[in-house]
């Protein structure tokens, strides 16, 4: 007990150094700033709060590892990881980290006997992809290519085990995904170069000039709405009015909750514990790094049978970066998300929405789906709920795709006025894969080419290009 204790108390002497050369990172980062994601030195003080208040919190412990990691102090988070091992072997997460980062300093041996003492208390296909890039590198090729084979023993279409085989001279056969080409979805998103009221004020009276934003609708009919002064607080009987004079068709009844750059520590628990109370699926579009940080919270989402997307590895923009970093940054958070949740991701949201025609075809030629939104609630702009809820209702439609964040707290405090409101309607709340399946299901039906159905320049459904969110 009192090595373990002088163990935590190294580490925390530590803290201080740790957060400086994060912060000394950071700030040479053109593209880094205080309000974006990743801000994960906020997580870090709250998580060595934690583990003050109590050593054995594992996931905090497992958390703090791999921040300690990317501050390149990875002896320290060596020492986290094998402490949390020692509270708990059966958190398998320790095992990729603690092995890897073995890997990482060449102590082969260590790391071989981690990866298999996780596959002890876990048979993991991710350890075990993890033990194939340990053996090759090691220069054991036939080793790798039957970790590998372990690996896709227990989840076949895994497409990095997959490919690691193919490079290693094996014939593979990578899944055909079905069901047609990957689309672009998300007709509108508010240019951000707009303060958030005028543009609201504005798009409600049906005077925006934009190209391809069509003056707001009510019950079908283009009709003009004066604001009050100041912003007004919506009871769950006036939202419940707004969504009746809409007259959608059946197929149309449906909401797809989206949220970007967690997941987040408190944020995320609180709004999944809202979904689940109140009966409504959504979608998380989660940054990458923060994912590596908080992977139980990937589980639990995946686990209560939410869609997970892909956000980027850092919220940089794709449109800045070349191909080959863009590619990277998706396909890292891809292998990440399919390690922790055993399902592959098809689905990308650019970060800040920004987009172009060639990042466009760079998301096709990789069967990916690009995802924007059409309602943008700006809860990181507002500090009020009364303001997020009016800027939903106003702009909301059947069939919208909702933005929302949970890296920050307002979204929690209106998500339930919405969601009762919408099914009081008789609405229900889905996931991205499922408007998905709902589009092509319409496609077929009217049996015309995708090209025609989600073409850029078709000005039925525009697809925003060249704009900016901020978070």
């Amino acid at each position: 007990m009192k090595k373990t204790l002088a163990l935590i108390l190294s580490l925390f002497l530590a803290c201080i150094s740790c957060e400086t050369i994060m912060k000394r990172a950071y700030s040479q980062s053109g593209s880094y700033d205080q309000i974006s994601p990743p801000d994960l030195l906020k997580d870090f003080s709250a998580l060595r709060k934690r583990v003050k208040k109590n050593p054995r919190d594992v996931p905090a412990l497992n958390s703090l590892g791999i921040i300690y990691a990317r501050a390149g102090k990875l002896d320290e988070a060596i020492n986290l990881w094998k402490l949390a091992m020692s509270v708990d072997p059966t958190y398998v997460h320790l095992y990729n980290n603690l092995g890897s980062a073995l890997k990482q300093q060449k102590r082969y041996d260590q790391a071989r006997l981690i990866f298999r003492t996780g596959l002890v208390y876990s048979n993991s296909y991710w350890i075990y992809y993890n033990l194939g890039l340990l053996e090759r590198e090691d220069g054991n090729t036939a080793k790798a290519a039957e970790a590998f084979q372990l690996c896709l023993a227990q989840s076949p279409d895994f497409q990095p085990a997959l490919k690691q085989l193919a490079e290693l001279g094996y014939h593979v056969q990578l899944p055909k995904r079905q069901g047609g080409e990957p689309l672009s979805i998300g007709s509108y998103k508010p240019p951000t170069d707009i303060g958030a009221q005028k543009h609201y004020d504005e798009r409600l009276l049906g005077t925006v000039a934009s190209k391809g934003i069509p003056p707001s609708t009510y019950g079908g009919k283009t009709k003009p709405y004066s604001l009050p002064d100041g912003i007004k607080a919506l009871s769950f009987e006036e939202c419940v009015e707004i969504i009746r004079e809409f007259n959608p068709s059946k197929e149309e009844k449906f909401i797809a909750l989206t949220f970007d750059d967690g997941p987040h520590r408190t944020n995320t628990p609180e709004l999944l514990e809202i979904l689940k109370k109140e009966g409504a699926k959504a979608t998380f579009f989660v940054v990458g790094n923060r994912a590596e940080a908080f992977p139980e919270l990937v589980s639990k989402i995946s686990e209560e049978g939410h869609d997970i997307g892909n956000h980027s590895w850092d919220h940089r923009s794709l449109v800045k970066s070349t191909d080959k970093e863009a590619l990277e940054s998706v396909r890292k958070t891809n292998d990440l998300i399919s390690g922790i949740t055993g399902k592959q991701c098809e689905i990308v949201r650019p970060p800040y929405g920004a987009t172009n025609r060639h990042l466009k075809n760079l998301f096709r030629q990789e069967e990916w789906h690009e995802i924007l939104w059409d309602v943008d609630s700006r809860d990181w702009e507002s500090k009020t709920p009364e303001a997020i809820l009016w800027r939903v209702m106003k702009t909301i439609s059947p069939g919208s795709i909702v933005l929302m964040h949970d890296i920050h707290s307002h979204a929690a405090s209106v998500l339930p006025v919405i969601i009762k409101a919408f099914k009081a309607s008789g609405y229900e709340f889905i996931t991205i894969t499922d408007m998905i399946k709902r589009k092509r299901a319409h496609i077929m039906k009217r049996a015309l080419p995708i090209s025609e159905q989600f073409d850029d320049n078709n000005v039925s459904n525009p697809v925003a290009t060249n704009t900016t969110e901020v978070n």
